[in-house]
């Protein structure tokens, strides 16, 4: 199938495409229409862009201005872009288009997949030292951001620095008191019930599997953050 030449007029180019690159370990979306386009601007608005890794644009099926837009989105969402572009069609495309990468039709199947691996490994997230990944519950100290599946937690300050103080330290049990001394501070005239409301507020941001539960709790002690050998 190598050197398979595709034309952008073939019906089935979109699901040839996709199947490809699925093949090579790249989940892909190809827009080839404005109902598809607005499809997925409003999964990127949802959060619901897991599975995509890449967006495959057929640049003479969508309008300019949703196509300005599909681009905007797919940028903030950090998810790259490849363009198949008619060479008729090259002097029409904007220069300031911050699109991933272009490919010109008559599509190969060798080219295909070199620019959409160049496309995705060059988006792919450089993560931090201090950066705290633990399956989908990402904790970034640099920005105080965290984020479950890729969509981003609004946390209160104290909040946050139970959520990083339990994370920094997996598997090591706290007890009320120290948290409450630790994030609160020893002047602090609240009971260590102020933790136990804060950690069930927490829990009810970051929290998406019961039988996995990032916090855990230790019976008549306190709190800890799961460890990386539990189950």
């Amino acid at each position: 199938m190598i050197n398979q030449k595709y034309s952008v007029s073939r019906n089935m180019l979109g699901n040839d495409t996709s199947a490809l690159l699925n093949r090579e370990g790249i989940g892909s979306i190809f827009l080839s229409s404005p109902e598809e386009a607005s499809a997925l601007m409003k999964n990127v608005d949802k959060g619901n862009t897991r599975h995509i890794d890449l967006v495959i644009l057929d640049l003479p099926n969508i309008y300019k201005e949703q196509l300005e837009d599909v681009v905007d989105k797919c940028l903030l969402a950090k998810i790259p872009t490849l363009a198949i572009v008619p060479l008729d069609n090259l002097g029409d495309i904007e220069v300031n288009l911050k699109i991933t990468e272009f490919i010109t039709s008559p599509v190969y199947e060798d080219e295909l997949i070199l620019r959409a691996r160049r496309a995705v490994s060059g988006h792919e997230p450089s993560i931090a030292d201090d950066v705290i990944v633990r399956d989908d519950l990402i904790i970034n100290p640099a920005n105080y951001e965290v984020t479950v599946k890729g969509k981003r937690v609004d946390l209160r300050f104290k909040e946050y620095e139970l959520l990083l103080v339990l994370s920094s330290n997996p598997g090591r049990v706290y007890d009320r008191a120290t948290l409450l001394n630790q994030i609160w501070g020893y002047d602090y005239f609240g009971g260590t019930r102020t933790v136990d409301v804060h950690i069930r507020r927490l829990r009810s941001k970051i929290e998406n599997n019961p039988d996995a539960p990032y916090i855990e709790t230790i019976w008549n002690v306190g709190y800890r953050f799961r460890s990386l050998d539990s189950v």
